[in-house]
């Protein structure tokens, strides 16, 4: 031993002791170590803390337990850890110049030097705490947890689908590294159901802003409109929208693709849904139905709940929720969540024109919900009343900081006037390009159009226009561009039905008369004093406190009847899917005897219906009979139960039950179905071609709805039938034929006319019930109601014309939708989702997929392994438990799982339909990267003009930030000489990936390919460079648009707050009110400031280039494929 001639770390070298062995750091605190030696123990973390170390197991010597170290010795510094000796003594610390021969520490040393020599070394470990490995042969995916050597190899504590395993390190290999193209097609080509499976992932988890999730994706009918919103959304990268269609083009289901969009790209975990309270039930069965989306409502009890889980900060980190307007806006807890708002993904809210006026709680209840929300939706076919300020209120709430004040809505509709001219010329017969780009240049007298003309749009637009002569390409160019120009298209999406209904069925009027028989008059007329009698004695009106029994006797005189005669057994008079009720008939002798003599056999109604549906079966037409009772629907399925095939539907009428006559009814197992308004909500009946109106709705609004059921897109009848009961002995029905017949209802939709019927109808049946008139007072009232609508209709259109210079229209072409992405596979498909699911079974060691004989539908049958990846989807509150467990269950025991894969058949005869947005899906997506494959060699058949026969290679990439809506994933070809071979052999790719029809090459070696595969990447760096530079130019647009927004909204902010000053100066106001004033003043400048600020420093996001996959690609004619 010899003394160090320098201390280490400024303390002199010593030797010590520590009875703690695992007190490493009471050693190493005090210097370097070059040497450890582990007596009895197994060695962790000591082996990368010294340069050498060693174990030695049962050494045959009793040294007490604990850390030794020797410092100052030539052979090196040295630790010793004893873990398994005598009992511990003291800890101390003895320098070296002060130790003897004597000194227990000595001895100690002179063991630790003597075992040294035939310790085993421990060699370093191959792997890292928390670093993914893969098992040897079998392959298994593991995260490491522990490790420790014990004798010959280090021992690793790992965490194999869910469970904590023990595996030797010889028996992991490291997770293999993900390189790039031209390396990737230098190795063997893998299965094309492996590299489908790689691309699919890449899409499911890379959210491309250039793939559309929710296409074909819900039980829809598919309508190119409805997506308008979703690319919309796609296209300017946020969901803060205002979706103002005309009435009956499906706002709902708008919003639903919204949300499924939204779902699938994991941006919709909490989701609420505000709507008029008569639309709630709508809702909640639409979004199921429809969509599989459960809503949640919040009535009293459930806000209630809502608020005191807010409280506790437990609120699921999933739930979806729908409440009414009228009580959400009164609801006493809103002030309290004023000062910690709630958060959802995303809020939508129905009938939004009711926020547009600001001096309402509608209003204040709008500016809560944007706070709340990270995307909002609001959905109306009026967003103005009677002003352009309705219009900015609306706006004002989807997007505060471009909407200050009517000001700023000028400033962007300056520009959207000429837009809009030039929109509206490009499709006039001969119009040249030049004279529109001379009309469009006028952009330059408006403030916002020199920032608009900087823009990539619009020199691309004005190089288009730069030629006389436009090609219908040109046209369609040209009106994307526009419509991305406008200064609103990126807040209002809105679509009128004159451009999507252009096979719009007719509409017939059969107006069948019913005129009862005298004893049929005589029970009515003494029935109706009855009612007159009962109203008085309440103090009530009479259409108000009878409409029931009223509505009754109107609709079916036989089943008045039988309540006079057999109140007890009848029961109530009202309807159970209906919020008014007149309680029990307690007849008087008079109704009775007039019940009596009217024969129980005798129903003239009825009779001429028989002869209705019996004409309608003979024309093999289908029908609708509505009306608006339950008891009513009841006599009339046992009446005709005899004579045709009949169903019926009401409130009472399961979901479940709906669907099946539903879909019955559809494959033509029924004639007629009996319904109500409760029923058909929300369903299409696009293939019936008559509605029957047994009876007349005291809300005309609800017949407008019921022939909607039937006046469908999709419907294939050039003529639907709409058959009318109208009977002129009944007041009610007397009144009504008159209304419906002056507005038109009967010939087509009247949608832009609700506000104006909802405020007459009321007034027109309470004065047709008013015995207080005399007839003839009474006939004069209703010529009164009947002329205001004729008069208010006539201001409606030329409202309705005013504002379409306001409102952006055919702000997104979907013109070919559905072909377009057909044919480029822009979107997820169904069969393509069974194939990834298939490869994640192989992968982790399940049966898979099986397919039925027409590949409609298939099974899946799974194991532990894949039950333990959806399992892991609840733990990592990706979904809930609810969502999940019953999956996880039939995986784990094997049970097959049926799953649809045709989106029609989903939607007519129900069951799982396959989408991005099930947990399946989502687990497939889940396995990890390097058990993807990224070469393969496929064969595919040339289904559109878009690429030629031949042999491809492609590679494709995903394009981080590529837009503003997001990522991208981007494609390049080359044909066998290395030249550009366009979008073709991608879109093929796609499009075969998309419908699941990847199939396995012919392998031949190709020369030069990983040269192919560089020049594949290099086309792909070249568009990264000129999106880039593309990205940069609009960026810097926007930014000036916005800056000179913010400068104008500043200057007249804090001209009006001059203006007060001079006048109270002028006036001789106290200073006092001069500094508020200026106070006012110091405020707006700092916020000026502080918004230029962050102007200023919001930075452009930068493209980045991430390359997926490479393939090679024999695209061969279609007949030779088949």
């Amino acid at each position: 031993m010899t003394s160090l001639t320098s201390s280490i770390g400024g303390t002199a070298p010593s030797f010590g002791y520590h009875p703690d062995c695992d007190r490493i750091d009471a050693a190493l605190s005090r210097g370097n170590f070059t040497r450890a030696l582990v007596l009895d123990g197994p060695i962790r973390d000591l082996v990368s803390r010294v340069a050498e170390c060693r174990l030695i197991w049962q050494p045959g010597v009793e040294l007490p337990e604990g850390l030794y170290w020797f410092q100052g010795i030539d052979e090196g510094a040295l630790i010793l850890q004893v873990v398994a000796g005598a009992s511990p003594g003291d800890a101390m610390v003895t320098p070296v110049d002060e130790l003897n021969d004597g000194h227990p520490l000595m001895a100690a040393w002179g063991w630790a030097e003597q075992l040294w020599p035939n310790a085993v070394p421990v060699p370093h470990p191959l792997f890292n705490i928390n670093e993914a490995a893969v098992t040897h042969p079998r392959n298994d995916d593991v995260v490491i947890r522990d490790r420790k050597f014990l004798s010959n190899q280090w021992s690793y504590t790992v965490i194999i689908d869910g469970h904590q395993q023990n595996v030797v390190e010889s028996s992991l290999n490291p997770r293999p590294q993900l390189d790039d193209p031209r390396t990737w097609v230098t190795a063997d080509p893998t299965p094309a159901r492996r590299f489908g499976a790689t691309l699919t992932r890449a899409k499911l988890q890379g959210k491309f802003a250039n793939t559309l999730f929710s296409f074909r994706a819900t039980r829809t009918t598919f309508r190119p409109y409805q997506f308008k919103p979703v690319i919309k959304l796609l296209q300017s990268g946020k969901a803060r929208l205002l979706i103002a269609d005309e009435v009956g083009l499906g706002k709902t289901i708008e919003a639903g693709l919204i949300w499924t969009e939204l779902e699938a790209r994991r941006e919709a975990d909490r989701v609420l849904v505000v709507c008029p309270a008569s639309l709630v039930g709508k809702w909640t069965e639409e979004m199921e139905d429809r969509f599989e989306f459960e809503l949640t409502e919040l009535d009293s009890d459930g806000l209630r709940n809502f608020l005191a889980r807010h409280r506790q900060n437990r609120l699921p980190g999933r739930q979806a929720y729908v409440c009414s307007l009228e009580r959400l806006r009164t609801w006493g807890g809103l002030d309290e969540l004023d000062d910690l708002p709630p958060e959802f993904d995303l809020i939508i809210v129905d009938e939004a024109h009711s926020m547009r006026n600001q001096d309402t709680k509608s209003y204040t209840l709008g500016t809560r919900l944007a706070e709340w929300a990270d995307s909002l939706v609001f959905l109306t076919a009026t967003p103005i009343n009677l002003r352009q300020e309705d219009l900015l209120n609306l706006l004002e709430l989807l997007a505060p900081e471009d909407f200050g004040d009517i000001r700023d809505l000028e400033l962007r509709l300056e520009p959207n006037r000429i837009i809009n001219a030039v929109a509206a010329r490009l499709v006039e017969k001969g119009v040249k390009g030049s004279e529109l780009l001379a009309q469009l240049n006028k952009l330059t007298t408006t403030v916002l159009g020199g920032a608009l003309m900087r823009r990539p749009d619009f020199e691309l637009l004005a190089g288009l226009l730069a030629k006389d002569d436009l090609t219908p390409r040109d046209i369609v160019d040209a009106k994307r561009y526009l419509a991305d120009l406008n200064t609103l298209s990126t807040v209002i999406t809105r679509t009128k039905k004159v451009e999507v209904d252009d096979r719009k069925a007719k509409r017939t009027l059969d107006r069948e008369e019913v005129t009862w028989v005298q004893a049929e008059l005589d029970f009515y007329e003494e029935y109706l004093r009855w009612c007159r009698d009962r109203a008085a004695e309440m103090g009530m009106p009479l259409h108000f406190a009878m409409q029931m029994p009223l509505r009754l006797a109107s609709a079916c005189l036989p089943m008045a009847r039988r309540a006079v005669l057999d109140p007890q057994a009848f029961g109530d008079i009202s309807d159970a899917d209906s919020d008014e009720s007149a309680g029990r008939l307690e007849p008087h002798p008079e109704l009775v005897a007039a019940a009596l003599r009217l024969p129980e056999n005798v129903d003239t109604k009825f009779d001429v219906l028989r002869g209705v549906l019996g004409m309608l079966h003979g024309q093999d037409r289908q029908a609708l009979v509505f009306t608006h009772s339950r008891p009513t629907l009841a006599y009339l399925m046992q009446r005709l139960d005899s004579d045709f095939r009949v169903s019926v539907m009401h409130g009472g009428v399961s979901r479940e039950q709906r669907h099946r006559i539903m879909a019955d009814f559809r494959s033509g197992a029924y004639d007629f179905v009996l319904a109500n308004r409760v029923a058909s909500e929300g369903l299409d009946f696009e293939f019936c071609s008559a509605v029957v109106n047994y009876d007349l709705p005291w809300n005309p609004m609800e017949i407008e709805q019921r022939i909607g059921r039937i006046d469908r897109i999709g419907q294939k009848e050039e003529t639907i039938l709409v058959v009318n009961f109208v009977n002129e002995a009944t007041i009610d029905e007397r009144i009504l034929s008159r209304l419906l017949d002056r507005i038109g209802i009967f010939e087509s939709s009247i949608g832009a006319l609700e506000p104006i019927i909802a405020a007459v109808a009321p007034k027109v049946l309470e004065a047709g019930f008013d015995f207080t008139l005399t007839p003839a007072q009474r006939e004069q009232k209703l010529h009164e109601a009947l002329t205001a609508i004729e008069e208010q209709r006539a201001g409606l259109q030329d409202l309705t014309d005013a504002s379409s210079a306001l409102l952006v229209s055919n702000d997104v072409d979907v013109a070919g939708l559905e072909d377009d992405l057909i044919r480029t596979g822009r979107y997820i498909g169904q069969h393509e989702l069974a194939h990834l699911l298939d490869d994640w079974a192989r992968v982790d060691g399940a049966a898979g997929i099986h397919f039925a004989g027409d590949r409609r539908t298939a099974e899946l049958r799974g194991n532990p392994a894949m039950a333990a990846r959806v399992d892991e989807l609840a733990r990592s509150a990706q979904r809930t438990r609810a969502e999940t467990s019953a999956i996880a269950m039939q995986l784990r025991d094997e049970t097959p799982i049926s799953l649809v894969l045709d989106q029609e058949l989903a939607r007519t005869g129900g069951g799982m339909l396959l989408t991005a947005t099930s947990p399946l899906a989502m687990a497939a997506a889940a396995v990890p990267g390097h058990r993807q494959a990224r070469f393969a060699s496929l064969r595919l058949a040339a289904t559109s003009e878009d690429v030629v026969p031949g042999v491809y290679v492609v590679v494709m990439a995903k394009a981080v930030a590529a837009s503003r809506g997001g990522d991208e994933i981007w494609g390049a070809a080359v044909t066998e000489t290395g030249r550009d071979a366009g979008d073709g052999p991608v879109n093929a790719l796609l499009a075969a990936l998309a419908e699941g029809k990847l199939v396995d090459g012919p392998w031949r070696a190709i020369d030069r390919l990983d040269k192919l595969a560089e020049r594949a990447l290099n086309q792909l760096h070249r568009r990264h460079s000129y999106e880039q530079t593309k990205r940069d130019h609009e960026f810097r647009a926007l930014q000036d648009a916005r800056a000179i927004t913010l400068q104008s909204q500043h200057q007249r902010r804090i001209q009006a707050i001059d203006n007060r000053i001079a006048t109270a100066i002028s006036r001789g106001r106290g200073s006092r009110s001069i500094a508020l004033f200026q106070s006012q003043k110091r405020r707006a400048q700092e916020r000026f400031a502080r918004l230029s600020a962050e102007l200023q420093n919001d930075v452009q996001p930068e493209i980045r280039l991430e390359p997926l996959a490479a393939c090679v690609i024999d695209v061969t004619s279609s007949m030779e494929h088949l």
